[in-house]
């Protein structure tokens, strides 16, 4: 028996309350920021948006579910999808205390899910903690970014990460969540070290099905590619101060939320640096025409989980070269790219020692497009965050006025 049938019989065994109005046990996911890649808004997203609505698609194809989701957006009647996926809309009002976690004023209190599941620790994951520690239903939440390990992080911290989240919100979604998802081993050892709490490592599931035989050598003139949005994270002026530093080197970058800061920005950089070309938004679909048009994908991140864009880099069977980050030595260790000393002078040197050693470069892709098969199947991934759901509904099952403690 394999752990996602294990898991159910556990829950068609379990002596607790039945699901309402004997209805299908009820799963609902947020993302509040993932309305483009559900209903075709123009919203912005990011990996997290990409890898929740991954695992959302996944688990709907399970039809003793009743999946749902909520996103942000102009509030309106909910949306079902001919994939049977139901779609809220919550209205955008802040996520602190009494804005919209009310058990029975709220859109969450609409979808009276059994279980929810939330994609990343903050200030939205501890509203819906809030809701479910009222409501009675379980919470499983899926960490996104290693910062929510951060020494900021502790009861009733003040302190703020990059995107302006309080560390008590970060804490107060990992501490009161039901059950905790990692992406990576680092990750779990981090989350028992802070909060003591054991997490589940899943690691993302690739985007789509999409393979393309593995680089033996650049084929675009060491085209270089980057992937991120305007927030001190990122840091996309490194993206830029390489593009300036190898004028020799085409570049793409899509940096969302660019052209808001100045709606000139995009053609100002473009006329500076010939060799880039620059993007505020690319819709998902189109994505992978870009890693195909790109010799090696570049990371400049202070921190991150596990990128989405690594993966999508395996897809298409080029390197990754990173600044700073690398998620369980996927660069160091397992040789799907190089890692950088963490200064800008030696991102460059990485990058072009890669794309000038035709050897390294075709070992570098190899080894890239090989761990995309083994660690990142979608099928198994999305069976593993299947398991986690039904053994969660099994072990807290749904209780009427229940009380976070």
């Amino acid at each position: 028996m394999n752990p996602v049938e294990s898991a159910r019989e556990s829950l068609r065994s379990e002596p607790s309350l039945p699901s309402p109005h004997g209805r299908k046990r009820r799963v609902c996911f947020s993302l509040p920021f993932a309305e483009q890649l559900l209903t075709g808004g123009s919203g912005y997203f990011g990996g997290a948006e990409v890898r929740g609505v991954a695992f959302l698609r996944g688990l709907a194809r399970d039809a003793s579910l009743d999946v749902h989701v909520v996103v942000l957006g102009p509030v309106r009647a909910p949306v079902v999808r001919d994939d049977g996926i139901t779609v809220h809309f919550r209205p955008d009002v802040s996520f602190y205390e009494g804005q919209h976690d009310d058990v029975n004023h709220s859109v969450w209190g609409a979808v009276d899910a059994d279980l929810y599941v939330a994609f990343g620790a903050n200030e939205a994951t501890a509203e819906l903690a809030r809701f479910c520690g009222a409501h009675g239903s379980a919470l499983v939440l899926s960490v996104a970014s290693d910062i929510s390990f951060a020494p900021f992080v502790f009861e009733g911290s003040r302190q703020r990460d990059a995107y302006g989240t309080p560390g008590h919100y970060i804490w107060y979604g990992l501490r009161h969540a039901h059950a905790i998802v990692v992406q990576t081993e680092r990750q779990q050892a981090m989350l028992l070290t802070l909060v003591g709490r054991d997490g589940e490592v899943i690691r993302n599931p690739a985007p789509s099905t999409i393979r393309t035989t593995p680089r033996t050598a650049p084929q675009f003139g060491g085209r270089l590619l980057w992937v991120g949005r305007t927030d001190p994270n990122k840091r996309y002026e490194e993206a830029l101060a390489l593009a300036a530093a190898l004028p020799h080197r085409p570049m793409i970058m899509v940096c969302n939320n660019i052209h808001d800061a100045n709606r000139h920005r995009i053609d100002e950089l473009q006329r500076a640096l010939p060799n880039l070309m620059l993007a505020d938004q690319v819709a998902l679909e189109d994505m992978d025409a870009l890693f195909r048009f790109s010799d090696v994908l570049v990371n400049t991140s202070r921190v991150e989980g596990s990128p989405n864009t690594f993966l999508q880099a395996g897809m298409h069977g080029i390197p990754v070269v990173s600044m700073t980050v690398d998620p369980d030595g996927v660069l160091a260790t397992h040789g799907c790219g190089r890692l950088a000393d963490g200064t800008p002078a030696g991102l460059v040197r990485t990058v072009e020692a890669l794309l000038t050693d035709h050897t390294a470069y075709a070992v570098a892709a190899a080894a890239n497009a090989r761990w995309l098969c083994d660690r990142h199947d979608p099928a198994a991934r999305v069976a593993e965050l299947s398991a986690v759901v039904y053994r969660t509904l099994s072990t807290f099952p749904r209780m009427r006025a229940a009380q976070v403690a």
